[in-house]
């Protein structure tokens, strides 16, 4: 994994040669033991800065005006995309399962705020979402393009890499929530000697790489019960969901004896 890790770093980097994370950086603190990227703190996710070449960047997209994403209510790349559109001139385009007005999910009515276009599906499972945003980009390919679940691009992993070697901790072991598990595959490219945790927290997640596999006990759009929720801010329906287990991994001689430096990514 080692070299894997070498390998991607030395040839994808290249690929977003020059590019700097305008956004501010990555405030780590730490938590029982534990060092936590307070991603929280930039307010629109992690994903802000792991889009931006993509978006605003890449001569490969130059022509792209349309940005589309078939998103769940509680998914908060209906706010990253968005956000990072509006700078850069684009519209962001979303297909989400239809809800009455006054049920939208706080995540929605932001996406929105933020100039989110929202296409309502009737009876819209996530495949269904899927075809219709794929339909849609179809349509005109030359200035829509389809985003995949997680926001999977190479340029992507490549910018989680470069943002992740300049934290001001070399982690031995790294935690993430996982979706898609996209941030979490891009940290074992950026720290390949590190032991890597991701907890599920929906469909069974195709490629983990490295990770050892915690499964959630909720539901995938539940809330974690309020005594388990970490001593900062995190979105209670996802990265809320890796503390306990994390916690409950270790014992205070691993963290503080032996000196085991533990990092948690905090995306939102």
């Amino acid at each position: 994994m080692e070299q894997r890790g070498q390998i991607y770093y030395l040839i994808n980097t290249q690929i977003i040669n020059g590019w700097k994370d305008p956004n501010p950086k990555p405030i780590v603190e730490v938590h029982n033991g534990i060092n936590v990227v307070r991603d929280d703190l930039l307010e629109y996710g992690s994903k802000i800065r792991f889009i931006d070449y993509l978006i605003g960047h890449s001569k490969e997209t130059k022509d792209i005006q349309e940005w589309v994403y078939a998103s769940p209510a509680t998914g908060f790349a209906q706010i990253s995309l968005p956000k990072v559109c509006g700078k850069y001139g684009k519209k962001a385009v979303l297909f989400e399962a239809q809800r009455k007005i006054e049920n939208l999910h706080p995540y929605q009515k932001k996406c929105i705020a933020l100039g989110g276009d929202i296409r309502w599906v009737k009876f819209g499972l996530l495949s269904v979402t899927q075809s219709r945003a794929r339909k849609y980009c179809e349509e005109d390919p030359k200035h829509r393009k389809l985003l995949p679940s997680g926001l999977i691009h190479d340029t992507v992993y490549a910018s989680i890499v470069k943002v992740a070697r300049n934290l001001p901790v070399k982690p031995d072991a790294i935690w993430t929530v996982g979706g898609s598990g996209t941030i979490n595959r891009g940290l074992q490219f950026a720290f390949p000697n590190a032991e890597v945790h991701i907890v599920q927290v929906g469909y069974k997640i195709k490629d983990v790489g490295n990770a050892i596999i915690h499964e959630s006990p909720y539901k995938f759009n539940e809330p974690v019960k309020d005594e388990e929720l970490p001593p900062f801010p995190s979105s209670p329906t996802y990265d809320a969901k890796c503390w306990k287990p994390m916690i409950d991994w270790y014992n205070d001689e691993d963290i503080h004896t032996k000196g085991l430096n533990v990092l948690f990514w905090n995306v939102a």
